[in-house]
């Protein structure tokens, strides 16, 4: 794989990699959160991504690996940005917005990972906030991006593109239809304990879908032969 394929498809892998190593090392490491680790949580919502990575030896590797993963999303928008430009895709002005959005992700994404594990209500809000922009800008950017490329799916790329495009959407309509399931949660359930693991559930099954996205795109970039026919910030 050439730069830009590489450089987002890891901007999709080392989240995946990051939250599921932490989780993991925290159980064999034996923290005083280990027996409520021993589940699954995509099924089990019996822990967040946020607690099973905030202590332990966990939380250094989560920040080690989800901190170089920040740099290499906002490398993938910009790389996002110029290939939709190389493909006539869409206005520069729409290109910017998918780009901008994503990469205010990514900066949010920054301040998420450096505070986690900290204490104090300053740095809770950074925490809070950091990852609600991160989920938000990098959703929005994804969305955009399938609104943008769904109707010429079998014009771009000679065609290429119409399977990647497709998966992406199905993991972009994943995303949102967990985000709408989650605003209506509390209208629907009254058990705060089992609020808690659905919102822990969701947290999981929304961020896989998400990260992956990257892998696809990386996809993309290799079917239309971006890191060939130009190059970043021609």
């Amino acid at each position: 794989m050439t730069a830009p394929v590489t450089i987002v498809f890891l901007a999709g892998l080392l989240p995946i990699l990051a939250a599921h190593l932490a989780y993991l090392l925290n159980i064999w490491a034996g923290t005083d959160l280990a027996p409520e680790f021993i589940c699954i949580p995509y099924l089990d919502g019996c822990v967040s991504i946020s607690r099973a990575a905030r202590s332990g030896p966990g939380l250094h590797l989560f920040r080690a690996m989800m901190l170089p993963s920040a740099v290499l999303l906002l490398l993938s928008w910009e790389f996002v940005r110029e290939w939709l430009r190389g493909l006539n895709a869409c206005s520069d002005r729409r290109g910017w917005l998918i780009g901008g959005l994503g990469a205010v992700g990514a900066v949010f994404l920054v301040f998420y990972a450096t505070w986690l594990g900290t204490e104090g209500d300053w740095y809770r809000w950074l925490r809070r906030y950091g990852v609600i922009f991160y989920f938000a800008g990098t959703a929005l950017a994804q969305l955009l991006l399938i609104w943008v490329l769904w109707p010429q799916r079998m014009r771009l790329a000679g065609g290429r593109l119409a399977r990647p495009i497709t998966v992406l959407t199905v993991l972009v309509s994943l995303q949102w239809a967990l985000g709408v399931f989650s605003s209506l949660k509390r209208l629907i359930f009254d058990d705060p304990a089992l609020i808690d693991r659905i919102e822990s559930i969701i947290e999981w099954c929304y961020a896989l879908p998400m990260a992956t996205g990257f892998i696809v795109i990386a996809w993309m970039f290799r079917r239309s032969g971006f890191h060939a026919r130009f190059q970043l910030g021609d």
